[in-house]
């Protein structure tokens, strides 16, 4: 497969976890090129064609490019779900990069106001290859900051949000990770909350994994408990949990693929979470 990939435009990202995003935009591109494809997003290859980056260092990732189009996929349903089930819309996407959820949901997205949020650097470079539409808006900020968190409920009071918290959680420690979800929690009552983790195990393998191990990132964060959080707040609640390897795609894997479907240890490696926060 000939992605071109001869652009002009520097990353000029800087930070080690900030440089990830560049992972699941080649992975989604690449997905979008196969006549079966679990997603299209011609926006990511558009992104691709622009960025003066070496790609070529995710080029082997099949454990990668499998389960990122499986959970962009998984994200965007939750998400589209929500819109449709719920008056006054308002979705967050938190740790956004240079994903383009708000163009593959095309058809609903004027049904719903979004918030895309990521550190500035991030939101610089989104600027110059996905300008933000009327109804998307561009949050410069980390996600540990509370600010934010405190002019979206102010500004909307009677509306419904989901938060969507995509490859994000594995690259910072337990308190971190902690902090967030209680500062959602704490501030919206109602909120649906979906994210994925990794286990413990997979979070000491940051060197073996396909593609991560050829960024300066590492995992930190891990659990086996699925439940975990609702020790964190009492009004965190789960709701249910989604595996990659039992979706019928994950056979793409081959056989290392096969192996993580049949060993504990490596079907639960990453999964993904849906809370509610209630009332």
């Amino acid at each position: 497969m000939n992605i071109q990939q001869n652009g002009n435009i520097a990353s000029g990202i800087q930070d080690a976890v900030a440089d990830t995003l560049f992972i699941p935009l080649f992975m989604k591109c690449k997905e979008s090129h196969r006549k079966d494809a679990i997603l299209q997003d011609p926006l990511a290859c558009e992104m691709v064609g622009k960025l003066n980056y070496d790609f070529s260092r995710y080029s082997k990732g099949i454990m990668s490019y499998t389960g990122v189009a499986i959970r962009a996929r998984h994200f965007d349903n939750k998400v589209r779900r929500f819109i449709n089930k719920v008056k006054q819309p308002v979705v967050v996407l938190i740790g956004c990069g240079l994903d383009s959820r708000y163009y593959r949901l095309k058809d609903i997205q004027s049904k719903a106001i979004f918030y895309e949020l990521d550190i500035p650097e991030v939101i610089a470079l989104r600027e110059k290859l996905l300008p933000p539409a009327i109804n998307d808006v561009y949050l410069p900020h980390s996600m540990f900051e509370t600010g934010w968190m405190d002019e979206l409920k102010e500004k909307h009071p009677d509306a419904s949000f989901v938060f969507v918290i995509e490859g994000v959680f594995m690259y910072f420690d337990e308190q971190q990770v902690k902090s967030v979800l209680q500062n959602l929690a704490q501030r919206f009552a109602g909120c649906e909350i979906h994210f994925d983790v990794i286990n413990k195990w997979m979070s000491r393998r940051s060197h073996i994994h396909d593609t991560v191990k050829y960024t300066n990132a590492t995992f930190q964060f891990g659990c086996d408990n699925d439940r975990e959080f609702e020790q964190w707040h009492p009004g965190l609640k789960h709701f249910s949990t989604a595996l990659f390897t039992n979706v019928k795609e994950w056979k793409r894997a081959g056989i290392r693929g096969l192996l993580l479907k049949l060993i504990p240890t490596f079907k639960y490696s990453g999964r993904m979470l849906h809370y509610r926060v209630t009332r």
